[in-house]
Formats: C-alpha cells, sequence, structure tokens
C-alpha cells in the first residue's frame, strides 16, 4: 500500500524545506489477470548528483551472481533421502524469522496483479555469511525461472527499543520487503552494503539498480506516493547522531545508570530518541529534495498505514483489543461477531463493502481463519479454517500470502476469497520435496489452571508402530513449519532421521492472559512470587509428553528437553521439579537472582520491580528457589549443555560454578560475536551438529542415577 502525500515546501538558502505530510491510504484494486512480457517503456530515472544535505548520491556496484543455490530451481532433481542438518540450514527464507499474521511478508504483488518481487536469503555455513537476491516472479507463468533484479548485499541484523534502550541489536534478520509504486514502473527495495542500509530502485523496464539515499545512515522505512512521483523514505540520523553524543560523553566517562545493558557490553544504548526525518526523492525530474516532518505527523502516517476505503470509503481499523471496527465517514462501525474478536489483520475489498480479516481461533488458537464481513447486509462469511500458519498478506482480489505447514517450508500461496481454497504460487524449496519427513500428529491437552496447548508429535520416517523411542522436546512454538524451534537451533526433522521421537511443544498461554480472557482477577504479585506461570507451563509440558507416550512407546530412561529463551527457562524449571530428564540442551541460561539483579542491567532490574518480582532476592530466597538452577544444584540429575550467546554467557556463571561443585555433568560453549538469537550460519550449524552428536551418545549410556 502506499501512502498519499501532499507536501507545501518553500525553498531556503541551505536548499531545505518545511514539509507538510497529509496521508491516507489505498490499496491498489487490480485483480490477477493474463501475464504480459514486462512492459517495454518507463520513464528513466534521473536523480541530481546531491540531495538536500549536499551528499553524493552513487550508483549501486554493479554485483555479479555468486550463489549458485540462491535462485530456486524451476524443477528439483534431488535425490530422496533422509533429512540432515545442512537442508534446514541451507533453506531459501524471507520475511522475518518467527513472523506474525501482520508482518511485512518479504514480497510484493504489483498493482496489476502480474508479477511478485521478494527478497531472498540463503544461509552459508561455509563463508558463514548469506546469499540474498531480489527476484521478480511472473505471476502469469511461475514455473518460468524469475528476473534477477539484484544479489548480494550484506545481512540485515533487526534492531529494536527493549527496556528503552534504542537500537538493540537481535540475530533475527530484518524482514526487508520490496514496495512497488502504485504504476508498477518501480521497484524501491533496501540493501545493505559496507556497514550502512541504503535505499534502492530499479525500473523495470530497463533493470539496473541505483541507490538513491544519503550513504551516511541506515534507512528505516519506505514509501511510495500515490501518484508514483516520489519516494519517501526515513533515514536514522537522530539514532547517528545519539551515537555520536555518547562518543564524546565516553571521553570523560559514562555515568552508569539505564542506558546500560552491562549483560553484554559497557557502552550505553541510546534512550529513545526523537522521530526520524524524513525525506523524500522525486522521482524522473531533474531533482532530488530532502524535509522532515514532525513526530506527530509520523504518528498519524503509521496510524493511517493499513486502511483502505472500500466502495462507500469505509476504512478498516482494530483496536488495542483487537476487535474489527470500519469506520464510513464520521461514523464508526464495529464488528459484533465473535469471530470479530482477537484479530490479526485485515483488509479492505476494493470496490465492495467487505472487509476480509484473519485471526488465530480454534483449540488453543492453533488454527487460522479468515473471514469476509460484508457491511451493508452485516454478513460474516468463513472462507477458510486452516492448521497452515498464514501470514505477511499482500492483498489484491486475490489474497497472496506466505504460508507455512507442519512440513512445508514457507512458500507463497493465493488464497481464493470466494471459494477459500489455497494454491501454491512458488515453491522456494523444491528440493525438499524430496525429503523423506518423519510423521506428525498433532496433540491438544488441557493443564490444572484450564489453559488449552498443543504440540506435534514427529516420528522416524520408518518408525514401526511398537518401536519404543527415545523422546527430545523442541520449544516453544509449534506453529508453521517444524523447523529448528524458536530460534531455530534444534533441527527437529534431522533428529527424527535419527531414530528419535521429537514432541514439539508449543508453549501455553501466559497466565495472567489467560486468567484476564477468563474473566478472572488475578495478583500480579503472587503471580510473580509463585512463579505462577512458570506453574503452568510445567504442568502442560509433562501432561504433553505423558500424551505423547500415550501415542507412540516412549523409552522413559532417555527423554531430552532443549531450548532458548523462555524454553531455556521452562527447561531449567523441568530440571528443578521433575526427575524424568536426563539430557538438557539449551541455548541460554539461567534465572538466578543474584545475574537477574544486578548483572543484566538497571532498565531491566526496573522492569522486574515494576512487575512485582521478589526483589530483593536475598529476603525473598524461597521465591526464587523454585526457578533458580543454582540454588537447586545438588538435586538435579541430568547432563546439561549449554550453547550460549557470548553476549548472554554472563548469566549461567552462577549455575556453572554450583553444578560443578556438585559434580554434576554440565558443559558450556559460547559462540562469539552472537546476539539472543545466533545470526552466524557456521554458529548454527555447529549447534546442529554438536545436538545430533550429543543426543546419539546419550541414548546409548544407561539413565545417570543421583540422589535428589
Amino acid at each position: 500500500m502506499a501512502l498519499v502525500m501532499e507536501c507545501i515546501a518553500r525553498r531556503s538558502a541551505n536548499r531545505a524545506f518545511t514539509l507538510i505530510f497529509l496521508t491516507t491510504a489505498a490499496l491498489p484494486g487490480a485483480a490477477f489477470s493474463q501475464a504480459a512480457p514486462l512492459p517495454p517503456t518507463a520513464p528513466a530515472l534521473q536523480v541530481v548528483a546531491t540531495n538536500a544535505t549536499g551528499v553524493d548520491l552513487q550508483s549501486a556496484r554493479d554485483t555479479s551472481p555468486s550463489c549458485p543455490t540462491i535462485v530456486p530451481p524451476v524443477a528439483s532433481q534431488s535425490i530422496a533421502r533422509s533429512v540432515e542438518a545442512d537442508d534446514i540450514i541451507r533453506l531459501r527464507d524471507f520475511g522475518k524469522m518467527d513472523a506474525s499474521e501482520a508482518d511485512p511478508g518479504g514480497f510484493a504483488v504489483s498493482p496489476d496483479g502480474r508479477y511478485l518481487a521478494i527478497q531472498l536469503r540463503q544461509a552459508d555455513p561455509v563463508s558463514n555469511s548469506y546469499c540474498q537476491a531480489l527476484l521478480i516472479y511472473d505471476l502469469g507463468n511461475v514455473r518460468t525461472a524469475p528476473r534477477i533484479v539484484d544479489m548480494g548485499g550484506d545481512y540485515v541484523r533487526r534492531t529494536i527499543t527493549l527496556y528503552g534502550l534504542e537500537g538493540f541489536p537481535t540475530g533475527t534478520p530484518e524482514p526487508l520487503t520490496p514496495k512497488w509504486s502504485k504504476d508498477g514502473k518501480w521497484l524501491a527495495f533496501l540493501k545493505r552494503e559496507e556497514g550502512i542500509t541504503r535505499l534502492f530502485v530499479t525500473a523495470l523496464s530497463e533493470g539496473g539498480t541505483r541507490s538513491i539515499s544519503d550513504g551516511r545512515f541506515d534507512v528505516a522505512d519506505f514509501a511510495w506516493s500515490d501518484d508514483a512521483s516520489q519516494l519517501r523514505y526515513r533515514q536514522r540520523e537522530n539514532h547517528a547522531a545519539a551515537i555520536e553524543r555518547l562518543q564524546t560523553e565516553g571521553r570523560s566517562g559514562f555515568q552508569f545508570d539505564e542506558r546500560f545493558w552491562p549483560l553484554a557490553e559497557l557502552t550505553p544504548y541510546p534512550r529513545e530518541t526523537p522521530a526520524e526525518v524524513e525525506r523524500f526523492v522525486m522521482i524522473g525530474e531533474a531533482d532530488t529534495f530532502g524535509g522532515s516532518g514532525s513526530a506527530s505527523q509520523q504518528d498519524r502516517m503509521a496510524e493511517e498505514a493499513g486502511r483502505a476505503p472500500t466502495r462507500k470509503g469505509a476504512a478498516v481499523a482494530i483496536s488495542d483489543h483487537r476487535q474489527l471496527a470500519a469506520r464510513v465517514g464520521d461514523k464508526n462501525i464495529v464488528c459484533q461477531f465473535k469471530e470479530c474478536a482477537r484479530v490479526a489483520a485485515a483488509w479492505t475489498v476494493p470496490g465492495a463493502d467487505e472487509i476480509v480479516f484473519m485471526r488465530r481461533e480454534g483449540f488453543a488458537a492453533a488454527r487460522t481463519g479468515i473471514y469476509r464481513w460484508a457491511l451493508g447486509e452485516n454478513k460474516l462469511t468463513n472462507i477458510l479454517t486452516t492448521d497452515d500458519a498464514i501470514r505477511g498478506c499482500d492483498f489484491q482480489l486475490l489474497l497472496v500470502c506466505a504460508r507455512e505447514a507442519s512440513l512445508q517450508p514457507r512458500d507463497i500461496v493465493e488464497i481464493d476469497l470466494r471459494s477459500g481454497k489455497i494454491h501454491q504460487l512458488i515453491e522456494l524449496n523444491p528440493e525438499w520435496i524430496a525429503r523423506r519427513l518423519g510423521t506428525v500428529t498433532r496433540l491438544r491437552w488441557t493443564n490444572k489452571y484450564g489453559i488449552e496447548t498443543f504440540g506435534d508429535l514427529v516420528l522416524p520416517p520408518d518408525a514401526r508402530h511398537d518401536e519404543r523411542l527415545p523422546l527430545v522436546v523442541v520449544q516453544y512454538s509449534s506453529r508453521g513449519f517444524l523447523r529448528g524451534g524458536t530460534g531455530d537451533e534444534y533441527p527437529i526433522q534431522a533428529i527424527a532421521a535419527k531414530g528419535f521421537a521429537v514432541l514439539s511443544f508449543d508453549r501455553p498461554l501466559d497466565y495472567r492472559t489467560a486468567m484476564s480472557r477468563a474473566g478472572r482477577s488475578v495478583s500480579r504479585r503472587h503471580i510473580a512470587n509463585a512463579w505462577t506461570d512458570r506453574a503452568s507451563v510445567h504442568d502442560s509440558l509433562m501432561r504433553g509428553i505423558k500424551l505423547a507416550a500415550d501415542t507412540h512407546p516412549i523409552d522413559a530412561d532417555h527423554i531430552a528437553i532443549t531450548g532458548l529463551s523462555d524454553g531455556a527457562s521452562t527447561a531449567t524449571y523441568a530440571l528443578i521439579h521433575a526427575d524424568i530428564f536426563s539430557l538438557a540442551l539449551i541455548s541460554s541460561c539461567c534465572e538466578d537472582p543474584s545475574i537477574l539483579e544486578t548483572g543484566v542491567g538497571e532498565a531491566y532490574a526496573s522492569i522486574l520491580r515494576t512487575n512485582e518480582y521478589p526483589l530483593p532476592w536475598e529476603q525473598h530466597k524461597s521465591s526464587w528457589k523454585r526457578v533458580s538452577l543454582a540454588m537447586n544444584a545438588s538435586r538435579v540429575c541430568a547432563k546439561i549443555i549449554i550453547q550460549s550467546a557470548d553476549r548472554e554467557a554472563r548469566l549461567a556463571t552462577a549455575s556453572l560454578r554450583a553444578l560443578r561443585q556438585f559434580g554434576r555433568d554440565v558443559t558450556m560453549f559460547i559462540f562469539p560475536d552472537e546476539y539472543h538469537v545466533k545470526w552466524q550460519p557456521v554458529h548454527r550449524q555447529a549447534v546442529f551438529r554438536r545436538t545430533l552428536m550429543e543426543l546419539d551418545d546419550w541414548r546409548r549410556l544407561p539413565k545417570a542415577r543421583c540422589s535428589r
């Protein structure tokens, strides 16, 4: 969707502009039609040498394809075989790692519905880097090879604002999503080179790409004007200025305060900075302009994004409580159907008084439902209900979405809004079709608190129905493709291929949220002090393991648990409160109060106090003993392998020391230059291989016995 922009500008001696942005939003109304050849003509791209700041604008460097497998083959000639770790590492990806329904999809359909542009990435452990490419598919002939628009560029790691710390790095990829101009003649996209994320454009008729943003600052976002004459973008100038101020401050020493995250480093982060400056370039004109809008104007632009007019001018909106509503003129119409609650994404239907929306529903909200709401008739129609995860949709007459199924990596599908049929448009990993996959059984259950959850039991491809198998628990989301759990560190199909049963466990809804939805009032302090949510997750986990054992014979002496982040917290809690696990493979560790209260940082400690966690911990030892591995080291019997990012390894030191004091079998590996989610392909490969090796050794040994 493009945002309409009108600006009033006054030229001054230094070429700065005062801009007023008025925003609306519109969805393209074209439907899929018979594809035509790429248009023969389009206006030439003309950009002058300098922008408003006087900085040279450089053309993108010529790049040549250097990644032989980044472009998906039209048909795979792969020989059928079992899944190996590298098969999962080298899958072609796009969009956000753990995408939700409303996240950017990583692809864009042209306004006339004829072409689809997508930014692909593929991990390469050999070079410890990523192959990346921008491709255009002809949707009228998807069985032909795509057009390669651009290749290369650096992996773009996503940054977030965490507890007020701006620019906090993560290992997950930024969901790069190209955008078409409203006339379909231009395509804009982001690419990172030499440490800077720049904005590029290409003319569909001519090929070639050109950078049009200031090369000194990262571009954070961009949008086309409604008439395709302007391309607006926000670059992180204020953030860069904040970093410079920190460097100046460091000359006389930093004052230790809430800006620090000492768990990872001893340089402060900027606090949240003002809204970034917005600039624009003229396309097809002989000049390049820049200017800025106020924070309130940018907030309004963000608010309006995603709204689109129906035939009567209605706009769709989703409230903070996820209740669907339509605005017609000055009148708000709230959808009263129960299915209109907790809506994840919504679109208006061009030329009709209808709204299409998506929600999670069913037992434990494990299914995806798509509905059509007719405003005039106030009629609701279910279009589709599926176990597949549907994400990042681009709406024309047909809904084009990213889709994942339990055994299907993310692909591109179209959803017919009348019939509800799903049709695969683009298979991005055709080699996967030849892999021999383990069978998947969906399990559903309710814990003692009445909270629903689910999991998937994956068995080896050739498992006999009476064969007793060792069990490996992978956490903590089981929606979509069963890849490697949260963080993608424990390769489910590769583990199953080695003869293990795998329980992919989906974490139940947070206890407080579940009680609120059930209309029950609960004390935040009691939940925090009793660690009720942890107890709820643990009860769900234990019931899920029992249900898995009831479904297929399990070797009770060989049950292993894995996990990252909240999954690691579930694992360590389970080691304290249950004795069924003989191996734990975790990627972060641990919830020990002496580290959490002092070692993570003032910002995090403030959050703990706000949520009424039992602090100072010395006065609440009985509470912390429920979750602290260090305080329960004498009772832990399982072998523990920790594979931690260097920026989080200090969290494990108290537990590591205590476990070793009691002679427990614990080993920690630390990966350099890593984040909460590991981003380097060679490190993910090492974690995969070590996991498979440890599991293979463990299954051959009797269960260790120790007193509790």
